[in-house]
Formats: structure tokens, C-alpha cells, sequence
């Protein structure tokens, strides 16, 4: 089993043939219990023959009988491409800071934009925990809105409203203290929108952290405690209660470099995909020790601990990735869209 990939190159390297790349897709997504994906039985046969293509299983149910391979109805399903090339279109939005845009892979991957295009949505369909695998956030858990766009074109004398004056889209983001975060679309930043969805992200037994917008108030009589930051006074942490809202800031933070540095335009279609990306990239870090040597004016040397996030290998990521494909198919429309059978 492939234990580390470290380029893309990597992938035709550790995978010679293609045969190579679909073992690995059945370790990953079947494990030990090679199940049928329309009926659920674990009792199947492989298929053998010289008109069988590879990896072609048959369910031994009398009721069932049906033909299947280790792709079928997952995003890959009846896909003509290399397997390899899916793997390494994995490794890219993996693996990217702050994710790569269609152009980029298509050279790449020497695949065309419309294909590329494709496999990062593919990629991004298995990121969705819609089982909540994650669980609850739990101890300080930060909680902020995050408006999702550039900057208007300049008029001359056209003066824009900023903030909740905008008909941006709007993110509800909370951040833990520990590494993990949630983002979701909301049609509004308003009290009763966000509280069914904070109470379903966060331990009751958490503290919550917000800044002083109203809507909270009544949402962070829910939780053990409230806490809260005032940043039109220029309060951006208590230092007795401990309070600061800079975790889910710099999630904020990476959504906003996404949009500039790689997007450009994030639609409101597909944003909710590109959010369930940069999260996903959030949490699948790990602390890591650091000590750093300084030294002072009059000479003396210390060494001072720090915390470092770091990703967690990519071939464990696309394990996790992986084990979300199953009854997840998606296909193409005509008009070059998405749709799901």
C-alpha cells in the first residue's frame, strides 16, 4: 500500500499501470468488505475472462446479480480516464494552499479545462461531510460571518455600501480552538437563521466567542458561556477572559486569498463546494513543536516553543476522501453542468 506522494509525478511513479491506481482505489474505499453499491451485499465474485474489462466484480445475490467495479456510483462513475489522472487531480486540490483553478490543472494534467473542471468538482463532491462524520466543535469555539466577494468596480461618484449593505454572499464560519472548523452559506446574517445552525455545529458545553453583533446574543444563551469582542472600539482580545475571534478570522482570511489569488470570482452555484474545499484543508492539519533559538541585546541565548499547523500526509487525506465516495454519482449535462442521478 502507498504510504506517501510527494508530486504528481510521484503518482505515475508509485503507480505504474493503471491496474496499480484501481488496487489502491479498492483499498481505500472497499477496505476488507468489498460491497455492492446498488443492493449493499458484501458476497461477490471478480469476473475473469478475455471480453471482461479490469476490476469487474458481480454481486452472487440471487436478487441482485449485477456487474459493478470499484467506481460505480461514486464521482468517478463510468469515467474514461486514467485512474491515475483522477488520483493526481486529488493530490492537487489536496495539496494546494489555497486550491488551483481549472486552467492550472488542465496543463498539469494535460487534460482539457472542461475535464479538469470536472475532476475538481468530483474532488469537492466526496469532500461534503453530509454524515457529519466530524462530530460537534467543542471548548472555545470562535463564531463569525464572512461576506464573500472582491471589491466593486469603481464609478465616479457611485459610492458602494460595505458589509451587510452588500448583496454578497454570506458564509457563517465557526473556527475551534483545536484545529476544527465548519462553514456554510446563509441566506442572512440574522439570529434566527444562524442559531439551529450553530447549535448543530457546537457543544452546548462550549464557550462561544463572537463579536458584539446582536443576532449572537440570544444564540450564546445556549452554550456554557458567551464571550464576546467589540472590534468598532478596537478590542480585538481580552486578555482576562482569554477572548479573541483571530481563529475564525484567519479562516475568513483564507476564503478571501482563494477568491483573489487563484478564483477571481467564486458563483454562488458552486460556492458552497469551494468552502467545503478550503475547510476541509483546515482541518486535516496537524500541531507540530517547534523551538526556536533567539537571542537577546546583551547576548544571551533562549529557546522559545511554538505551535505550527501542519498538513497531514496527502495519501491519509485521500483516504478519508475516498471512504465519502460511495453512492455519490455525478455526472454530466449537456450544457456542460452537473447533475446527480
Amino acid at each position: 500500500m502507498i504510504t506517501e506522494l510527494k508530486s504528481v509525478r510521484d503518482v505515475w511513479k508509485k503507480m505504474p499501470t493503471e491496474r496499480h491506481a484501481r488496487l489502491v482505489l479498492e483499498n481505500a474505499i472497499w477496505g476488507d468488505d468489498r460491497f455492492r453499491p446498488h443492493c449493499g451485499s458484501l458476497s461477490s465474485r471478480p469476473l475473469r475472462g478475455a471480453s471482461v474489462r479490469p476490476g469487474l466484480y458481480q454481486c452472487v445475490e440471487r436478487e441482485c446479480r449485477s456487474q459493478f467495479t470499484v467506481i460505480t456510483r461514486t464521482p468517478l462513475h463510468a469515467t474514461k480516464l486514467d485512474l491515475r489522472t483522477w488520483i493526481a487531480a486529488m493530490f492537487l486540490v489536496l495539496t494546494s494552499s489555497k486550491g488551483i483553478s481549472s486552467v492550472v490543472m488542465s496543463r498539469i494534467l494535460d487534460v482539457n479545462q472542461k475535464t479538469a473542471w470536472k475532476l475538481g468538482h468530483a474532488t469537492r463532491e466526496m469532500i461534503d461531510d453530509r454524515q457529519g462524520i466530524a462530530g460537534r466543535l467543542s471548548g472555545g469555539v470562535e463564531v463569525d460571518e464572512v461576506f464573500v466577494g472582491g471589491k466593486p468596480k469603481f464609478r465616479h461618484g457611485v459610492k458602494n455600501k460595505r458589509g451587510r449593505g452588500t448583496g454578497k454572499p454570506i458564509a457563517l464560519v465557526a473556527a475551534a480552538r483545536n484545529g476544527q472548523a465548519r462553514a456554510v452559506l446563509i441566506p442572512n446574517a440574522q439570529g434566527r437563521t444562524m442559531k439551529p445552525i450553530i447549535e448543530a455545529w457546537i457543544d452546548p458545553t462550549s464557550a462561544l466567542i463572537t463579536d458584539k453583533n446582536p443576532s449572537y446574543g440570544k444564540i450564546g444563551a445556549s452554550f456554557a458561556s458567551h464571550h464576546t469582542i467589540q472590534h468598532n472600539k478596537r478590542q480585538y482580545a481580552n486578555t482576562k477572559t482569554g477572548a479573541h475571534i483571530n481563529t475564525v478570522e484567519a479562516v475568513n482570511a483564507v476564503v478571501q486569498r482563494a477568491l483573489i489569488g487563484v478564483y477571481h470570482r467564486l458563483g454562488r452555484k458552486h460556492l458552497q463546494r469551494n468552502l467545503d474545499e478550503i475547510i476541509w484543508r483546515w482541518n486535516h492539519r496537524a500541531p507540530e513543536s517547534k523551538v526556536r533559538k533567539r537571542k537577546s541585546s546583551s547576548g544571551l541565548s533562549t529557546a522559545e516553543t511554538t505551535t505550527v499547523w501542519r498538513p497531514i500526509p496527502v495519501v491519509d487525506q485521500m483516504r478519508g476522501l475516498l471512504c465519502g465516495a460511495a453512492s455519490r454519482q455525478m455526472r454530466r449535462t449537456p450544457s456542460w453542468g452537473l447533475r446527480w442521478p
